[in-house]
């Protein structure tokens, strides 16, 4: 007498997805982890440079009363020669810093990117593990840019604030400045402006990154589809892109994702957090 055969829920879902004539993975979603590292790594450059210009700074005013810096030219001459020390010095410690945080976080995006590609392209085949090829040739294109962009964002950090910084001391020794106190407030204050940056940079790199290495390494696997998926967790979402919601597109032909025309992935614009869910479908052809 023969019994029947019993399916765990996972197969039941790969088999009904199968009889459905397409097959659908789990989300591909950036690391948070690697989010907060890459961030935490400009940190450290970031606070070295943050301790040094308010050292430099504050040796330069020395505690000189307002009315005197505004009389004396040589506080001035002594504010450009401290600005100028400290920009040789930064530019090139973030020159020598950026390509390794950079080449880190390119590491560590990879490795997250690849298992989370790998445990999705699993649930998609019912438990077969496809192959990917471990670096695809148009991958290596999409590497070299990241390199190139993510290094002059870093360095752009360091140059920015160093052009604020510099604005707000002349401002400072100007008549009716405070001088030291003046430069103390846009200190403290610039510093959590420049902290929200890197945040910023951290989120869009690392979302942009992530998405562009699983769809080539998802091609190589053999998939041509996706399901675009809206994360619906922004205070202010793209209209655009909710309309995408839920729709399938091909990895050759991506959609429009903002309102000047750029096709794209889910996570490529700034502060996007949508995602893909790879997909196989076929006809009686294939």
């Amino acid at each position: 007498m023969a019994r029947n055969l019993r399916l765990t829920k996972k197969r039941e879902a790969y088999v009904e997805q199968r009889s459905a004539g397409k097959l659908v993975g789990g989300a591909l979603r950036p690391s948070q982890g690697q989010i907060d590292r890459y961030s935490a790594a400009i940190t450290a450059l970031l606070r070295v440079m943050y301790r040094e210009y308010r050292r430099e700074l504050v040796a330069t005013f020395d505690e000189t009363p307002p009315i005197i810096i505004a009389q004396d030219a040589s506080i001035a001459n002594k504010a450009t020669v401290a600005l100028n020390k400290l920009k040789r010095r930064f530019r090139q410690l973030f020159q020598a810093k950026s390509r390794l945080i950079v080449d880190d976080m390119l590491k560590g995006v990879d490795k997250a990117s690849t298992d989370t590609l790998k445990t999705s392209l699993k649930e998609l085949s019912g438990g077969i593990t496809l192959k990917t090829d471990k670096m695809p040739a148009a991958l290596k294109q999409v590497v070299q840019s990241a390199i190139k962009e993510n290094v002059a964002l870093i360095k752009s950090i360091g140059e920015k604030y160093h052009t604020q910084i510099e604005g707000a001391v002349m401002r400072s020794l100007q008549p009716g400045g405070r001088g030291l106190a003046d430069v103390r407030e846009f200190l403290d204050k610039y510093e959590g402006i420049t902290d929200r940056r890197r945040d910023l940079i951290a989120m869009n790199q690392v979302r942009r990154v992530s998405a562009a290495i699983q769809v080539e390494k998802a091609k190589s696997a053999g998939v041509k589809e996706f399901v675009w998926r809206h994360s619906r967790g922004g205070a202010h979402p793209r209209k655009m892109h909710e309309d995408l919601d839920g729709k399938v597109f091909t990895l050759d032909n991506l959609p429009v994702i903002d309102t000047d025309g750029t096709r794209g992935l889910p996570g490529q614009l700034p502060n996007c957090r949508c995602f893909m869910v790879p997909q196989l479908s076929w006809g009686d052809d294939e």
